[in-house]
Formats: C-alpha cells, sequence, structure tokens
C-alpha cells in the first residue's frame, strides 16, 4: 500500500515495530545496515504474522508490497519460483533482504572489466565483464544488506537448492527515482535504467533492444 509513514500507528504490529527500529539506523549519513537487517531478520521470524502473507503470494512470482510510501524506506514481500532468478541489478539505495521461509541463492557481482558505452563504467565497449564476488544461500533467520555503490546483485531460486524462498526486502526508497543498471548473464550485454523504469523480473526475459 502507498501511504505517508509519518504516523505509524495505523501499521500492523509487526510492521510498525520494524520501522521504528529502523528509523534512527536508516538515518544515518551512512545507514546502519546491521541494525537494519536485524531489524528485517525479526520481522521474516515472526512466522505468527508473516505466514498470511506466504499464504496469500503462494506460488505466484513477483513482489507485493506491504508498505510503499512515496519516499524513504519500503517493504515487499517477494516470491520466485522453481529456477527463477532475477537479472543482475543494482539499486541505487540502500537494500537488505530477509527469507521468511525457503532457500534464497543470492549472489553479489563485480564489474572485472569495460560495460555497454555507459559513461559511469568510462568505456564505449559493448559488453559487461562481470566476476562473481560472493554465493550464498539464504535461509530463514539469515539476511543479506548491500549499499551503493557495492549493490550489483542477483538471487532467486536455483533448481535444485531447496525450497523457492518467499522472502522480505526492504530498501532505502523507491529505487525508480535512481538511475540504475543492470547486466545479462547469458550475453555480458550491460544497460542502463533510467529514472522511472522498472527492469526485468527475471534473468530469462530477453534484454530489450538499445
Amino acid at each position: 500500500m502507498t501511504r505517508a509513514i509519518d504516523d505509524l500507528a495505523w501499521l500492523d504490529g509487526p510492521v510498525r515495530d520494524l520501522f521504528e527500529r529502523i528509523a534512527g539506523p536508516a538515518s544515518e549519513a551512512v545507514p546502519d545496515l546491521p541494525a537494519i537487517g536485524d531489524a528485517l531478520r525479526a520481522l521474516a521470524g515472526d512466522l505468527d504474522y508473516m505466514t498470511r502473507w506466504v499464504e496469500a503470494v503462494g506460488d505466484t512470482s513477483g513482489a507485493t508490497a506491504i508498505l510503499a510510501p512515496v519516499r524513504g524506506p519500503r517493504l515487499m514481500i517477494v516470491h520466485r519460483r522453481d529456477g527463477e532468478m532475477s537479472a543482475v541489478h543494482d539499486h541505487g539505495t540502500w537494500v537488505a533482504i530477509a527469507p521468511i521461509v525457503g532457500l534464497e541463492t543470492h549472489r553479489r557481482w563485480r564489474v572485472a572489466g569495460p560495460g555497454e558505452g555507459d559513461a559511469d563504467l568510462g568505456t564505449d565497449d559493448p559488453v559487461a565483464r562481470l566476476e562473481l564476488a560472493r554465493a550464498d544461500g539464504l535461509g530463514a533467520g539469515t539476511a543479506a544488506t548491500l549499499l551503493p555503490p557495492d549493490d550489483l546483485h542477483d538471487h532467486g531460486h536455483l533448481a535444485g537448492h531447496g525450497r523457492p524462498a518467499h522472502i522480505l526486502i526492504l530498501t532505502g526508497d523507491d529505487q525508480r527515482r535512481y538511475r540504475r543498471n543492470e547486466w545479462d548473464l547469458a550475453t555480458g550485454r550491460h544497460r542502463v535504467l533510467e529514472v522511472g523504469e522498472g527492469g526485468r523480473w527475471l534473468a530469462t526475459e530477453p534484454m530489450p533492444d538499445a
């Protein structure tokens, strides 16, 4: 739901507790990501509350907003089905991920060479060269956090690796307000997501033509 969060009283108790806990850490000049991750992990572990959200999503692949104010931190529940991974992307704002149930593959990437005609990458080379920096299997009771510019990642479910997860994602703002980046692992292509663009949901979706 989209609504201002100056007054938290109308929120469900567990969600209100989360936003009260992160208010201080999120307002610091450099957000306190460990504290934010701990708070999100606590909400994800509250199965008395979160189970109804998991059941409502079921096996639908997508993101459902729990709280999405016009500006500031926003919370969603996300699910990708068996074998579905996101495109490699960044957010332009801090992000925290915490599984409720299931196993979420989370991989961090770094640009090891030039990218596709992007001044931010300082090159006109048409191929973005990515290197895997870290790969984790995130289960219940764990969390991952990222802070720009070190926020290039993909996540979802790798076939044969446990049950596809239902996860909570908390971002510092609406990511569509920022100029972002997306890569295609299969081809190495890179594109810039301009303000307002959402990007591809799945890595298997074709990269739009330039």
